[in-house]
């Protein structure tokens, strides 16, 4: 799958500026690799969005792509400063004061189980680590699985209307590298860094769907409550061993390295619609994260019968 080019690139002027993480204190750095990791189970939910709460039994399935972008909060923008003549933050466009965008494709697949009114659905979605490097020397990989199993509780043809509920997995796990020629850390400059952001995440889902097919209209609505694992990090490393640093900074050897782990609740909820033409579904949903204020929306083309 291909992403148009401007949410990329605006993820990747944020991971540029991020670049800069020693203008800044530690214990903010922490703070916001902390709140970027809690913001990851959202992401993670992307796919498996369709319209129809219930596909329906046995030999109904369906199958296609989709792509989508969510926003991750994002409170350093304000303590940054340009970075090898980029854009501060706050003047990119798709990025806001707090917040950058995420992008991500799957591939997914569903199909209705016999005899119990069941569905099963599943996705994977995979960003190559060298598909940007050819054009922008940055290395982004990002690997998204997940699976789901609704239950239909109200299958109606009067009204119309169908509710489900179900359970779902999601598991993300990626990063982005960066080689810049020098980097200028609180006025201590490095020759040949590398830079790097590392995520992953894990989580279970309750969720529950109400769709309205109507003619070639099918709109919807749903929730979620996820509880989630989840990791994230910055890692800098050069090659030649810097007493500056070492001396303003308190670490030692060839590089400096934050992490942090978060598990907790994560609630979302979801809308949309899809049109509806044959055995063609072409689907757009947007999502909304309570805890964080986060928004996410998709777009997916499937073969559904």
């Amino acid at each position: 799958m291909k992403f148009s080019g401007k949410p990329i690139l605006v993820f990747l002027m944020m991971f540029i500026l991020a670049a800069q993480v020693f203008a800044i204190e530690i214990e903010d750095l922490k703070k916001n690799v902390n709140n970027f990791a809690i913001s990851l189970p959202f992401h993670s939910t992307i796919g498996l969005n369709w319209s129809d709460a219930y596909i329906g039994g046995f030999r109904h399935f369906g199958v296609g792509p989709s792509i989508g972008l969510t926003t991750m909060n994002y409170k350093l923008t304000n303590k940054l400063t340009d970075s090898f003549s980029m854009p501060k933050a706050k003047d990119t466009p798709l990025v806001g004061k707090n917040y950058f965008s995420l992008p991500a494709d799957s591939l997914e697949a569903r199909i209705g189980v016999p005899v119990i009114p069941i569905d099963v659905g599943v996705k994977i979605g995979y960003l190559n680590q060298d598909w940007l490097k050819s054009r922008l020397g940055i290395g982004l990989n990002n690997l998204l699985l997940g699976a789901d199993v609704r239950y239909v509780i109200v299958n109606s043809k009067v009204l119309p209307m169908r509710l489900s509920a179900g359970f779902g997995i999601n598991y993300m796990n990626g990063g982005m590298s960066y080689s810049p020629s020098k980097l200028n850390f609180s006025g201590i400059e490095v020759n040949n860094p590398n830079v790097g952001i590392t995520w992953n995440t894990f989580s279970l889902e309750l969720k529950a769907q109400a769709s309205f097919p109507y003619k070639i209209i099918t709109p919807y609505a749903g929730a979620g409550l996820s509880y989630a694992w989840s990791k994230a990090g910055y890692e800098v490393s050069y090659s030649e061993k810097s007493e500056a640093l070492e001396e303003k900074f308190k670490f030692s050897g060839n590089g400096f390295k934050v992490t942090q782990n978060y598990k907790g609740p994560n609630t979302r909820i979801f809308a949309g619609f899809s049109v509806n033409v044959v055995l063609v579904r072409l689907d757009m949903t947007a999502m909304y994260e309570i805890f964080n204020n986060n928004l996410g929306v998709t777009l997916g083309l499937r073969y559904q019968m």
